[in-house]
């Protein structure tokens, strides 16, 4: 029915069965609309069906959706004057010859005929106009989501490679945590996969999601390497984008852990109260050369843009470095 509705096959005609019952009431010389009013608005008609075919068939898709404007409106009071050309055809030559019971001559001035040219002109190019910005904008929508699907899905694959690997060296160990790590690992990829399709999530499922990733990440940390997440204020019915702070995460672990040092360490801190504050403290590990080239900060890239589509104005992302330490604050407002 929607779908009928958009129709030009459905517009059009509404719009024309309108338009000629408004024509006829305005010439009709009586209170009661008769069949010589339907059928003087027909007659009329004629000129407007020219006017608003050559202007969106024509002068719209050549010179307005060209931008070029100058030139449509050059061309504006030709496509008027032809108008009132055909016009005068219609009533006074081609009309008068037909074998009909009705002889009928338009005495309309020519400025309400002007006029009357004018008003559809503008009208129906403000409709056009407003269409083709209607369609524009479902365009960038559907562009805007296919890139921020793109974006949730950027998500570094080597944890669970690492994640996998920790997870054999425990089942040869014949470790007892085996089957809690599996069921974490299970979890986090269930959310990841199935649970991120709406624009916003719960912060309470966001955060349960970063608490399983950090624990199989402590599965290949040395001893002495030390990561703190620390949550305050009340979560309940906060709702956030999904996996948003989930490379930062990520990005701790990849850069601050990469010595398996005794030194390394990630302080992670979530407050909650006005506002959302995500701060992530790590010790700055080496760099290899592959994340010194187009790889490298693919993370925080992500989560920049993230941010300028989804929260443009009510955001504050701050990047600190030192020669130890690297940091980064989140705002949400």
């Amino acid at each position: 029915m929607v779908k009928l509705i958009n129709s030009k096959w459905f517009q059009h005609p509404i719009f024309w069965m309108l338009s000629i019952y408004a024509i006829g009431s305005y010439f009709s010389i009586s209170n009661v609309f008769k069949f010589i009013d339907v059928f003087y608005a027909l007659l009329f008609h004629i000129p407007l069906f020219f006017l608003v075919y050559a202007n969106l068939r024509f002068l719209i898709p050549k010179f307005l959706d060209q931008s070029k404007y100058p030139l449509y409106f050059l061309c504006v009071p030709l496509l008027l004057l032809l108008t009132y050309v055909v016009h005068e055809i219609t009533f006074e030559v081609v009309f008068p010859l037909m074998d009909s019971e009705f002889y009928m001559v338009s005495f309309t001035e020519w400025e309400i005929l002007v006029t009357i040219f004018v008003i559809y002109l503008t009208l129906t190019t403000l409709i056009k106009l407003s269409q083709s910005w209607y369609i524009l904008q479902q365009v960038e929508k559907d562009k805007l989501s296919l890139e921020l699907n793109s974006l949730k899905t950027q998500i570094n694959p080597h944890f669970l490679f690492n994640s996998l690997n920790s997870i054999y060296s425990q089942a040869l160990a014949k470790s007892d945590q085996t089957p809690e790590t599996v069921l974490e690992l299970s979890n986090l990829l269930r959310y990841m996969l199935y649970e991120v399709e709406e624009d916003k999530v719960p912060l309470v499922k966001e955060v349960e999601m970063l608490e399983n990733y950090i624990e199989l990440q402590k599965l290949r940390l040395e001893e002495g390497s030390r990561v703190d997440f620390t949550v305050k204020g009340n979560l309940e019915g906060v709702m956030i984008a999904p996996l948003l702070l989930f490379p930062l995460v990520e990005n701790a672990f990849k850069h601050g852990m990469k010595n398996d040092s005794e030194q390394a360490f990630i302080v992670i801190q979530l407050i909650v109260d006005k506002t959302i504050s995500f701060t992530i403290k790590n010790n700055l590990g080496q760099i290899d050369d592959i994340e010194k080239g187009k790889y490298g900060g693919i993370g925080l890239e992500n989560v920049k843009r993230r941010l300028e589509l989804i929260y443009p104005t009510t955001h504050n992302f701050q990047i600190l470095k030192t020669e130890t330490e690297f940091q980064v604050k989140l705002t949400l407002i």
